[in-house]
């Protein structure tokens, strides 16, 4: 397929008639946002909508593009494909990907099924069209990363829009945030595309000047969701002029248009800026009524506009997914940089403050803090993952909502790309604090630790995702996730062996925290054997726990199996203990994905 077959498909028209959009307001009223709304806009054309904060401007937007449903009128797409991408203000980018990287995994995403070959071509022609062909192997930049500009970022956003070749582009404030030159520069480079793949580009805008408002074909000015005038950019001055109202000399015209329309901040009774708006909408329409609209009659004639809709092969967006968190994870600190470095940290600490302990009746307790340590702060420093978490996030509801793929694909590829990363925090770790501090020699027994200790750290990493899902503002997911992380160390078991049993026979049972602990102690000590003091010749032993050598005879030790007795953890069985870490996992994992299913 060739870029050209692509962007020559036919003129396509988009065309509404009669758009009627409302909700409900308090005591049973109806707001009326959007009141008959008239429009259209063809190839290679640019569509502006005016209007002061509350006049409708977004949700016109948003009916247009199919993200709410309108309460009367049409939408139709003519003579053409209505493939369409929508871009928001915000940029939600991942800021430790390059330009070019960005654009790539946007086009593998909405185009899996074409060569690699086509998707570069694409990418290629944007970076061109849009001016960052320069800077297009910078990263985008990361709090920590210094990156690419305001405008530029922009820039980058937009063109995340038009990889997947739609035929409209809708763009909710292009130019938020930017500069009048940025501003310019930026509406500049999508007028180009637009005039040279034959794109349909509806935008909403806000106080633009004559230089950038004189880039679109057409406009159209909302005030409290009627329509006050639409037509051609260069007719605006003669409309009003004609009504009334003309433009003054030195003034943009779309700043009389605003000032026509906005709340006047008291200057006058609000009744009469209610009136006004109301003698403009109607004469408006009172002219459009005397005039034949064969755009009309066609948007009556047309047939829906198709929304772009990405393939169901779950596997292929899976892996394009894990390929893309792979690529971020690794450069990105605040993802698993500052993780490892905490680990490392905690690390060194554990190995040389219990360092060569000795394997004795007196350091049973201080061999148990090192595992509750492992498990407890290890998973409490999960909490440094949510930042990362919170701007895929924000990727992630961009992408969804222009089609791309569903939260499924999501979980399972951050499962995926999440695994290798915290396996390796966990081997650093381990390496560090198995053999100083002096746990039960043998490989067999340090993989036994590491493949424990990594479940319970996983457990601890599935649950704070699921709680910034649930709270995504990072402040209040560190809070909760803090507390829930303390609130399992509590009932864990290890400060207290006698739980009161409101809290023994629920919350001791659900806690990751227990099953890791347990299954780490009980690895670690059955097979050894701790001296006590004294000796059994002077019936001088003394030992802390009840053992079965001292009353045998045999010796004056503890054996590891004495531990778990008095532990309580004599009856478990350590792969079913770890099959119920794995299982806690996996429910926090299906609670994750079903709360980005219900979030819009």
């Amino acid at each position: 397929m060739k870029m050209a077959d692509i962007e020559n498909g036919g003129e396509d028209h988009l065309a509404w008639t009669g758009v009627e959009y409302t909700v409900k307001g308090k005591k049973g009223t109806t707001i009326r946002l959007l009141d008959a709304v008239d429009g259209s806009c063809r190839t290679g054309q640019m569509l502006s909508i005016l209007g002061p904060s509350g006049a409708g401007k977004s949700t016109l937007l948003d009916v247009l593009a199919g993200r709410k449903e309108k309460t009367a009128g049409t939408v139709s797409m003519l003579a053409g494909r209505g493939k369409m991408s929508y871009v928001e203000q915000d940029d939600a980018l991942l800021g430790a990907l390059t330009i070019r990287e960005t654009f790539t995994y946007s086009g593998r995403l909405s185009m899996p099924n074409e060569p690699r070959s086509v998707i570069d071509e694409r990418v290629d022609s944007l970076l061109q069209g849009l001016g960052l062909a320069a800077v297009a192997d910078n990263l985008i930049g990361t709090p920590v990363q210094r990156g690419i500009s305001g405008g530029q970022k922009r820039r980058v956003t937009i063109g995340n829009g038009l990889v997947s070749f739609p035929r409209v582009l809708f763009l909710d404030e292009p130019t938020s945030g930017l500069d009048s030159a940025t501003a310019f520069e930026v509406l500049s480079s999508i007028r180009s595309l637009a005039r040279a793949q034959n794109l349909i580009v509806v935008a909403t805008i806000h106080s633009p000047n004559w230089e950038t408002f004189s880039l679109f074909d057409t406009t159209i000015l909302l005030a409290r969701g009627k329509v006050i005038y639409s037509g051609s950019v260069l007719q605006v001055g003669s409309y009003f002029e004609r009504q009334g109202y003309p433009v003054p000399l030195h003034t943009n015209p779309a700043d009389h248009m605003l000032k026509l329309v906005s709340t006047s901040f008291g200057s006058v009774p609000a009744s009469d800026d209610e009136d006004k708006v109301e003698k403009l909408a109607s004469l408006y329409a009172a002219e459009t009524a005397c005039r034949h609209s064969p755009d009309t009659q066609l948007s009556e004639k047309g047939l829906e506009m198709e929304r772009s809709r990405a393939p169901s092969d779950l596997v292929m967006q899976s892996w394009t997914l894990t390929s893309r968190n792979f690529l971020n994870y690794r450069r990105n600190l605040l993802a698993y940089g500052v993780r490892m470095g905490m680990y490392l940290g905690m690390g060194v600490l554990v190995a040389t403050v219990w360092v060569n302990m000795a394997q004795d009746d007196r350091h049973i307790n201080d061999r148990l803090s090192v595992h509750f340590f492992s498990v407890a702060f290890l998973g409490f420093m999960s909490v440094a993952g949510i930042p990362s978490f919170l701007e895929e996030r924000l990727v992630l509801f961009r992408e969804r909502r222009n089609g791309l793929y569903t939260p499924l694909p999501f979980v399972v590829a951050n499962t995926m790309a999440t695994i290798p990363f915290l396996f390796v925090c966990s081997v650093v770790y381990a390496v560090l604090i198995y053999w100083s501090v002096g746990l039960h020699g043998g490989a067999s027994y340090f993989f036994r630790f590491l493949a424990f200790l990594f479940l319970g750290v996983y457990a601890a990493e599935t649950q704070s995702l699921l709680i910034a899902a649930i709270l995504p503002i990072f402040v209040a997911a560190l809070a909760v996730a803090a507390f829930a992380n303390g609130f399992w160390m509590a009932v864990q078991g290890y400060f207290m062996r006698n739980l009161p049993d409101f809290w023994y026979y629920w919350a001791h049972f659900i806690d990751y925290q227990t099953f890791a602990f347990q299954i780490l102690v009980k690895t670690d000590v059955v097979g050894l054997v701790f001296p006590c003091a004294g000796s059994l010749a002077d019936k001088t032993c003394s030992c802390s726990i009840p053992s079965r050598l001292v009353t045998t005879g045999a010796q004056c030790a503890v054996e590891g199996r004495d531990i778990i007795e008095s532990l309580g953890f004599g009856g478990i069985s350590t792969t079913l203990y770890a099959f119920i870490v794995v299982i806690i996992i996996a429910v926090f994992r299906v609670a994750f994905w079903a709360v980005l299913v219900l979030q819009k």
